[in-house]
Formats: structure tokens, C-alpha cells, sequence
């Protein structure tokens, strides 16, 4: 693995675990009803799979044209999306507990990881057109 997608993987976990620690924190202490028994799970879920993505895209970078890593980042919004749907219909089907919260605090993690996750892609985009220069 070389530097640059270790350090974009660091950023991620980083982010995450400080990000996760505050919204759990903040939910188990202040709004305990809406701290979902699966918070562990939404963290984790989140963590992989924006980690898989990004090890996706930078590897990406590196093989496709300007244009194609468009369609490269596409890609990895409907795969989030569909991993998304998939996990929280399981959970309602499974689980069937606290739907509303556990879906609450899905959607605020959603949000965050797709910020981090833009901030990200534009790092990458930004070591590629350093490279083309």
C-alpha cells in the first residue's frame, strides 16, 4: 500500500472514530432514546465500506483517464447507496426494534461519511492533476 492511500485510510478512521465517539456520546447522554442498540454496528458499517470505497477510487486514479474516474465516483455512490438499503433493510427485518432511531442516526452517519467522503475525493482528484502537470 503506498503512502498516499494509507494517509487518505487514516483520515477516514480518524474521522470516523472522533465522529462516532461525539454522536455517541452526545446520544447515550443527552438523548438516550435515540441511542439505537446497533450503534457499534452503524460505525463499523460505515468505516468498511467508505474504506473500500476510497481504496477503490485511489486505485482507480491510477489506471483511468480524467474523464473515466467520473464514472468511478458514480460507481461508488450506487454501491453505497445499495449497501445502505441492504443493511438497514436487514435490520428492519431482523431486528425490528427501534427502527426510527436506529435509522435516525444512520442517516446523520450517512451525511458525515459523505462529506468526508467528498473532502477525500478531492484530495485524490488534486494528487492526479499534480500528476498530469
Amino acid at each position: 500500500m503506498n503512502f498516499f492511500r494509507a494517509k487518505l485510510i487514516t483520515s477516514l478512521l480518524a474521522f470516523g472514530m472522533i465522529a462516532g465517539a461525539a454522536i455517541g456520546a452526545l446520544l447515550y447522554y443527552v438523548f438516550p432514546e435515540y441511542y439505537p442498540n446497533w450503534f457499534e454496528g452503524i460505525l463499523l458499517f460505515f468505516l468498511g465500506l467508505e474504506s473500500l470505497v476510497i481504496i477503490y477510487a485511489e486505485s482507480a486514479s491510477r489506471r483511468v483517464t480524467q474523464r473515466q474516474m467520473l464514472n468511478t465516483y458514480m460507481l461508488t455512490k450506487v454501491v453505497k447507496i445499495f449497501a445502505s438499503l441492504i443493511f438497514v433493510g436487514i435490520y428492519a427485518a431482523v431486528i425490528k426494534e427501534n427502527i426510527k432511531s436506529f435509522v435516525l442516526v444512520f442517516m446523520i452517519f450517512y451525511l458525515l461519511f459523505l462529506a468526508i467522503e467528498a473532502i477525500l475525493f478531492l484530495k485524490i482528484e488534486k494528487r492526479l492533476k499534480n500528476k498530469q502537470q
